[in-house]
């Protein structure tokens, strides 16, 4: 959920018609995280495509993770484009674009889906080392394309009230499609706003927690996922990096979603007083607690990707085959050029 509360009944406004530094500040960072971040969701995206060996239905959900990703920094800053350059647009076209692009109501599909996924990673993986023989619970890749539709399928189903709530505001001076809920109609979206906080924020953090603790204990404590008679030196080494990758994904997941979750849960339990009383605060806080959820996207492909060796190699061979590239370019160039100024030309008599 992407919404955001307006003060159009209090005197106060802090969205003046002028650009502040924050907005500023907060365009560059949502700029540096989008580039670095399509580039790394990019390369996930084609190594799992170009290398056969990677077609598990663990990477075909990385695969999907990356997608959304790639979408998600994609539009992150449309908002904020649209708000530095003052646009004002009414009636059909503002409404649409307020709905797919400037309003940020598309962009939480995407990030949904990318929760969604993370969640069925770690129950896909709590279930292949945990409850091996429950074949029937497994996702094999058969069912793996259906198990993605699935995910985006509910993702849109879930943002339905935020992309109707989404409408061009031509009295706000500032981002009219950013402040989508006035303060009398946010309180009347007060259960999707629990929904979406509660459904997504903190039962997929106590998702990932479970499954991933489970692991680790069944690895180290109770012996269930590896026998230690069995276990070798490299493969001893592995579990180590298996628990510092599990551990860490669950802390940043927490750390880049929760705050936003809270953010919101807090704004449905307090009354409309504290909330103008304390606008500035919260509005800065918002907008560092979105900036965490979008900065996840970027995170992704370093936390997954980056701890796979094969998912290095690719790394390595994209860049070695783009260094090749440039190499086979600039000397093409560098031979056009000498041949250029011998003045030898040769021609058909």
């Amino acid at each position: 959920m992407e919404s955001n509360i307006t003060k159009e009944h209090s005197h106060h406004h802090p969205a003046e018609a002028s650009t502040t530094t924050q907005d500023v500040i907060f365009a560059v960072l949502y700029s540096i995280i989008a580039v670095l971040g399509v580039i790394g969701n990019a390369m996930v995206i084609t190594i799992v495509r170009k290398t056969p060996s990677m077609h598990t239905t663990t990477n075909y959900l990385l695969l999907n993770l990356a997608v959304a990703d790639l979408l998600t920094l994609l539009l992150c800053p449309g908002s904020y484009d649209f708000a530095l350059a003052h646009v004002d647009l009414e009636g059909f076209i503002g409404d649409f674009i307020c709905k797919l692009f400037a309003g940020n109501a598309i962009v939480p599909i995407t990030i949904n889906v990318a929760v969604l996924t993370v969640c069925t990673i770690a129950v896909e993986r709590y279930l292949a080392l945990l409850k091996p023989f429950r074949s029937n619970l497994r996702i094999d890749k058969d069912k793996v394309k259906y198990v993605i539709a699935v995910l985006w399928l509910f993702a849109l189903i879930s943002c339905i009230p935020d992309i109707q709530a989404n409408t061009y505001d031509i009295s706000s001076t500032k981002y009219p499609c950013t402040r989508p809920w006035s303060l009398d109609s946010y309180f009347l979206h007060k259960p999707f706003i629990i929904f979406t906080c509660v459904g997504f924020g903190i039962i997929s953090s106590l998702t990932l927690f479970f499954c991933y603790f489970s692991i680790i204990r069944g690895i180290y404590f109770t012996k269930t996922v590896f026998s230690e008679s069995t276990v070798t030196e490299a493969e001893r080494q592995a579990k180590k990096q298996l628990a510092r990758l599990l551990i860490c994904l669950t802390f940043v997941f927490a750390t880049c979603s929760l705050p936003f979750a809270v953010y919101f849960m807090f704004l449905s339990f307090v009354n409309v007083k504290t909330i103008k009383e304390k606008y500035d605060i919260l509005y800065l806080f918002h907008r560092i607690s979105r900036f965490l959820l979008f900065s996840n996207s970027f995170l992704n492909p370093l936390l997954y990707a980056l701890q796979s060796s094969n998912f290095r190699d690719g790394f390595k061979l994209i860049f070695s085959l783009k260094l090749l590239r440039c190499k086979l370019l600039a000397n093409r160039r560098k031979s056009a050029k000498s041949s250029s100024s011998t003045g030898f030309v040769l021609s058909k008599e």
